[in-house]
Order: structure tokens, then sequence, then C-alpha cells
């Protein structure tokens, strides 16, 4: 997947404050929608909130979407059901955009 666009960074911060109680200031959102737009392949965001010091929101070549999880030391039942929870919209969120990006390709192999 390309580099979330600042709709979608902004989307899925929206998801981390209310799904894990992520800083909900301006420059907070502001800084997160700047990084994870930027060309870095690999991104690391400790958004904190009610996931602990360990809790991140990720993208890299092992998860084409952002996806969200804690360092185990950190874990609880609790965090787990946010984290679960997060991961299930935010697959949501891009769902509509991965269908549209395999129709694309498919379009594309073999016609001249």
């Amino acid at each position: 997947m390309p580099n979330l666009t600042p709709e979608q960074a902004d989307a899925v911060y929206t998801i981390l404050v209310e799904e894990c109680g992520a800083d909900d200031a301006t420059y907070a959102r502001d800084s997160f929608v700047r990084y994870m737009t930027d060309d870095s392949v690999v991104k690391e965001w400790r958004l904190i909130g009610d996931l602990g010091f360990g809790g991140k929101c990720r993208i890299n070549s092992n998860h084409p979407l952002p996806y969200v999880d804690c360092y185990p030391e950190h874990e609880t039942p609790e965090r787990l059901a946010m984290i679960a929870k997060a991961n299930e919209r935010i697959t949501a969120l891009f769902t509509p955009a991965i269908a549209k990006e395999m129709n694309d390709a498919e379009g594309d192999g073999g016609e001249a």
C-alpha cells in the first residue's frame, strides 16, 4: 500500500483517540499525520494513551495497513480488547481502497 494520504492518516488517528485513548491535542494529531504521510517505508508511532508506553501504531512490510499493538509486558485483557477494536476499524477503513487497488491491478494484467 502506498503512503497514507493526509485524510487517511487523520481517520486512523481518530480511531486511535476513540479506541486507545491517544492524545487528541491538535499538535499530536498534526504530528501523526505528517509522520504517516512522509516518504519513510517503515513507520512506528508511539501513541501511549491507554495502551501505556509501549502502545504503537505501525506500518511495515509485514503489514500493508496501519495496525496497533503494544509491548507484550503491557498487555492486559482490556488493552488487547482496545487493540482488537482499533485494528478492526482500521481494516474496515481501508477495505474499499484495497479492493480498488486489487481491481485496478487485475485490469492492468495482460491488457495492451
